[in-house]
């Protein structure tokens, strides 16, 4: 089991990393929406493997869970909230 745990934690981290790089390229992107649902489920696959690893004995369980809903609140503050009376990048509805 200490094994399965320590595979979760490096896949989530290996997530985290993938998300963080396309946070950087999503300038880089021409359609916006794409780095959008990249980054929504970068986000929704790292939160399950969180849950899922939360009743385990690791070290960083909290720290990943923390860094996750981080990530989280800052896609939606890069793509859905709007700013200064710039509309949103990313329109849902």
């Amino acid at each position: 089991k200490n094994n399965k745990n320590k595979l979760i934690l490096k896949i989530t981290i290996a997530i985290q990393t993938l998300y963080l790089i396309v946070i950087f390229l999503s300038g880089i992107l021409p359609n916006i929406y794409v780095a959008f649902w990249i980054s929504a489920g970068l986000n929704i696959l790292s939160l399950f493997l969180n849950f899922a690893n939360i009743f385990s004995k690791g070290n960083f369980k909290f720290l990943l869970l923390l860094i996750t809903i981080f990530e989280i609140l800052l896609t939606l503050f890069i793509f859905l909230l709007p700013e200064a009376g710039v509309p949103a990048p990313v329109k849902l509805f």
